[in-house]
């Protein structure tokens, strides 16, 4: 009995607290992404240029704000899979997932044109790196800045459409079998078309 008053509690002070949250605050901007990798990242130690292919991803662009014009977004998506090519012959392909965290600024959030410029930082955590010739390739994690400029038409005070562009500083160490054999600078940019809705 005495586990049952307490559940109903935690229900109770759960309820409340989720009553007092103004969803009004939140927005989510759902998106189809461009990524497109700097054109020449660098070259590995033994000369060999390095490139990377563009590819596309389902991206979600999620808003707080903290007051009308300035809001929290952390922005997530699919991990997109990347072609490696050195010399210009495929050589290899990689995942990688890039939540990025920035503030931002919309200039006119209730009218019917929103720029919004915002600064962060991104995260790339990189995953099944595969090379052809099947020796174990490593490309290290990375933690650089983020920039984001975009404009977005609201239909109506809850739906938008949108487009922005997203600069990422992504900057890798690549280890074949262990050994660092070069750095990549990826430096990508992001292009997004987006669907928004404002709760």
């Amino acid at each position: 009995m005495k586990k049952l008053i307490v559940l109903c509690m935690g229900l109770g002070t759960f309820s409340s607290a989720y009553a007092d949250l103004d969803l009004s605050q939140f927005k989510t901007r759902l998106g189809v992404t461009l990524i497109e990798p700097k054109s020449h990242p660098g070259n590995l130690y033994d000369g060999t240029a390095t490139s990377i292919s563009r590819s596309y991803a389902l991206t979600a662009s999620n808003l707080y704000f903290v007051t009308p014009n300035v809001a929290v977004d952390l922005l997530v998506g699919t991990a997109p899979k990347h072609r490696i090519y050195g010399n210009g012959e495929k050589i290899g392909y990689t995942r990688y997932l890039p939540p990025t965290l920035s503030v931002q600024y919309n200039f006119n959030p209730d009218g019917q044109l929103n720029p919004y410029l915002g600064v962060g930082v991104n995260y790339t955590y990189y995953f099944n790196e595969k090379l052809i010739s099947n020796d174990k390739l490593s490309i290290s994690n990375s933690f650089g800045y983020a920039a984001t400029a975009g404009m977005e038409y609201n239909l109506n005070k809850n739906i938008s459409l949108g487009a922005e562009f997203r600069y990422i500083d992504v900057n890798s160490d690549i280890r074949i079998n262990g050994t660092t054999v070069g750095n990549g600078d990826v430096n990508p940019m992001l292009y997004t078309l987006n669907l928004g809705y404002k709760f």
